[in-house]
């Protein structure tokens, strides 16, 4: 037998080092002896025009993104049906129906995620609502006969009883089909304590989840004047609970949430309209917000991309934890009758929603300005005329009327004594002197006409006070800290009674 020569060995050995060394099994391992086996993660490639990526495992969840054919999507988990697949995006974690998307790699090691509506919600936020001691598991039974448990003593605008799940409440349940029976135990055959149906100003707070035998999920809610019962989670849509945080709706088509006032982020998710967040904080000069999104995300979005959600059973009531803990003894919803106390709730106020706001010194468009507020100004609310559109405030101006749909409210609106319409002459406000508000840089002249030379350029946002105009009203002088100089009312918003500014020749 002729042996290799050694020039043949060193051949060998070389193409060793490069291309590793066989294993036992036959298995090729890397050059480096601590080095592992590494699984490409499968994906999933969108195989229709448009794709809904949802929030859950299913249909009745709310969407996520939206993506075009085509988008590679990779897999991180699957639910138990094989059918819904939790991917990755760049908003976040979502799930994809697998009729619509075309797999790409070996699932073999893709893991089963548990869809259960406690895990999902769990997914989703900080924590659920709070939940009790024992009742937070997935086979928790709530007591039917607990009524008044967990009521706080708040009655909402048509005199029903709110109730609360606890301090730290952060989701309520809104009913989202026509109607569903409210059941004794979580199951389809249980006796039926009463049917709810969908109405945008009812929504109830959870206490408890369970899943049947049949792997349908159930929420176990409070139900005023009828007691703790449950219904099918897939019936129900998650909303964020105003009771101890102001709601924000988002009033823009798509927004990117930034890590700061006007700034942008690669890590947020974007905001789509309708979708609702939590208050956290606003800015100095009142052009920004900073939201907390119902699973945790912090950021920034424009002042003006978000109103203040009204109309639900929560919304204003500004209670704290201390002041919900006091109002309820003892371990919630474990018996005890309807508790009632004083929530020390804060004199109602208004946040000014809108890059400047007149203040009129009338319930009405009609009335003359007496003031003009930047975005972002918290006034007292001192009253509401009877139209339930025009608030009375008070304010570092004195006193004046403003349209409550350029405002976000916070408080109790109970709390706000109502002024009739053939009453406010009382409640008129004083006059301001007319002014000039320049929303960015404008050039200041020496006199009324361009051809008289600049004085300077005044920087804006800025309100200037108006000492004089000319009889045509296309110049107006001001008081500014260049000096006196002249402005082209083309180039600025006047406020106040022009009438009431001398005219000059």
């Amino acid at each position: 037998m002729k042996l290799p020569s050694r020039k043949s060995l060193l051949l060998i050995l070389l193409l060793s080092l490069v291309l590793g060394v066989a294993a036992p099994g036959g298995m090729i391992m890397a050059a480096g002896a601590d080095q592992q086996v590494q699984f490409v993660t499968p994906i999933m490639i969108v195989n229709s025009s448009f794709l809904n990526i949802r929030t859950g495992p299913g249909v009745q969840y709310n969407t996520l993104i939206t993506v075009v054919g085509g988008t590679e999507l990779p897999v991180l988990g699957r639910a138990n049906d094989n059918v819904w697949y939790q991917i990755s995006t760049v908003v976040g974690v979502g799930w994809v129906n697998a009729e619509f998307v075309i797999p790409r790699g070996d699932f073999t090691n893709v893991p089963v995620v548990d869809t259960s509506i406690a895990a999902l919600v769990a997914q989703a936020g900080p924590s659920l609502v709070g939940l009790p001691d024992g009742q937070g598991g997935g086979g928790a039974v709530a007591s039917s006969q607990g009524g008044g448990s967990n009521l706080t003593g708040l009655v909402d605008e048509n005199g029903d009883p709110i109730a609360i799940s606890g301090p730290n409440e952060r989701f309520r349940a809104l009913i989202n089909v026509e109607a569903v029976d409210l059941r004794s135990q979580p199951a389809d055959g249980s006796p039926a304590l009463a049917t709810l149906f969908r109405e945008f100003t009812k929504d109830y707070p959870i206490v408890g989840s369970s899943r049947d035998r049949n792997n349908i999920d159930w929420l176990a809610i409070i139900v005023p004047n009828v007691g703790t019962g449950w219904i099918e989670a897939p019936k129900v849509f998650m909303r964020l609970s105003g009771a101890f945080r102001t709601v924000m709706v988002i009033d823009a088509d798509s927004l990117g949430m930034g890590d700061g006032p006007g700034t942008g982020s690669n890590r947020l998710p974007i905001v789509t309209r309708g979708q609702e967040a939590f208050l956290v904080n606003i800015s100095q000069d009142g052009k920004f917000i900073q939201i907390e999104l119902g699973g945790g995300e912090v950021g920034w979005i424009p002042f003006d991309s978000a109103k203040q959600r009204t109309g639900t059973p929560t919304d204003g009531l500004n209670l704290t934890s201390a002041s919900f803990a006091a109002a309820v003894p003892g371990d919630l919803g474990q018996g005890g009758g309807t508790a009632v106390g004083s929530f020390g709730l804060s004199t109602p106020h208004i946040i000014v929603n809108t890059a400047f706001l007149n203040i009129r010194s009338g319930p009405g468009a009609q009335f003359i300005p007496v003031a003009t507020v930047s975005g972002g100004t918290e006034l007292r609310v001192l009253g509401i005329a009877s139209d339930r559109v025009w608030f009375f405030v008070e304010g570092t101006f004195g006193r004046g009327w403003l349209n409550q749909e350029f405002t976000i409210f916070r408080g109790v609106i109970a709390n706000v004594p109502e002024i009739p319409l053939d009453s406010v002459a009382a409640t008129i406000g004083t006059v301001a002197a007319p002014t000039a508000i320049i929303s960015g840089p404008t050039v200041l002249y020496l006199a009324p006409g361009t051809n008289f030379g600049p004085v300077g350029t005044i920087p804006g946002p800025a309100e200037l006070a108006i000492v004089a105009r000319t009889a045509d009203g296309t110049w107006v002088q001001v008081n500014s800290t260049l000096g006196f100089g002249w402005l082209l009312t083309s180039q600025v918003v006047l406020q106040g009674d022009i009438s009431l500014i001398p005219i000059v020749s």
